[in-house]
């Protein structure tokens, strides 16, 4: 069950003067979009506390009061002097709401509000099993899975201005060429995202690393797995996704670097894929 299903969060004007005030709680970083600061200031944000939501929820690691009138969570942010931030429910009393929870804001681990309610700190989302899965390994080599790149992918490419198969695969080899260099000298450009198949209900993390195509921004992010065989190990390049989708599903594990953070600064137009969960 998603959060929209169990929580009122409130008009979209009510829950963005919620986030203002955890971005001034929480430790500084990006949390929209230079295309639409003025217009959505709190995409990345709101994504990240939906999903966080989610994934806590599935993990059965949402904290209910003894008295059962207030839920709690543990959002993974830290404030500026590194004290954990909580996000507080109480009962909805709404008449007629589908909602059983109201969302009334966000707490540090030490406040009244919060600590008047609950004795203990509820438990962060977890998205792995083995921390390994998280860093890039620059000794593997990297391949490329071009056929499902190029050929399942030709619309990301063409409304990014990429319209010619041929030089696509160029271009790929300049890119992987290029982010290997780079990726020997800062494995965090490697992003982790976790990927749940809701067909075979696999999880599993794969990493998202940015494409320089040449003389051009990186409009762009190749998503990499992990593989194993009884005779090797080695990184898959198997299909990509618009860099501001993959910013948003790795945000939801590791804060991105300075690298990642001045890629997204030069997006001038947001993918119309961002497709999260809407408040009116």
């Amino acid at each position: 069950m998603r959060i929209l299903d169990e929580v009122y969060v409130g008009k979209k004007e009510e829950l963005n003067k919620k986030f203002a005030l955890l971005a001034n709680l929480a430790q500084d970083e990006m949390w929209t979009f230079r295309a639409i600061k003025d217009t959505d200031p709190f995409k990345i944000m709101r994504n990240y506390f939906f999903y966080t939501y989610n994934r806590l929820r599935e993990e059965n690691k949402l904290l209910l009061s003894t008295d059962e009138q207030y839920l709690s969570m543990n959002t993974g942010l830290l404030t500026k002097y590194d004290q954990e931030i909580v996000a507080l429910f109480a009962k909805n009393e709404r008449e007629g709401s589908k909602q059983a929870w109201y969302f009334v804001g966000f707490f540090k681990e030490n406040d009244k509000q919060f600590t008047s309610h609950f004795s203990e700190i509820p438990k962060m989302a977890n998205y792995y099993k083995n921390a390994s899965d998280l860093i890039y390994d620059s000794n593997l080599e990297l391949r490329l899975q071009k056929e499902h790149i190029i050929d399942d992918n030709f619309i990301r490419f063409s409304n990014v201005g990429f319209d010619n198969k041929e030089l696509i695969s160029v271009f790929l080899d300049v890119a992987k060429g290029k982010l290997e260099k780079k990726l020997k000298r800062n494995f965090k450009l490697a992003l982790p995202f976790y990927y749940h198949n809701t067909e075979t209900k696999e999880d599993k993390i794969q990493l998202l690393a940015p494409l320089y195509f040449p003389s051009a921004p990186v409009k762009l992010a190749l998503v990499i797995n992990k593989v194993k065989t009884e005779t090797s190990e080695y990184y898959e390049g198997i299909t990509i996704l618009p860099v501001e989708l993959a910013y948003m599903n790795s945000r939801l594990i590791v804060k991105p670097d300075e690298e990642w953070a001045r890629i997204m600064d030069e997006v001038d137009s947001l993918s119309e894929e961002l497709a999260i969960d809407k408040v009116e």
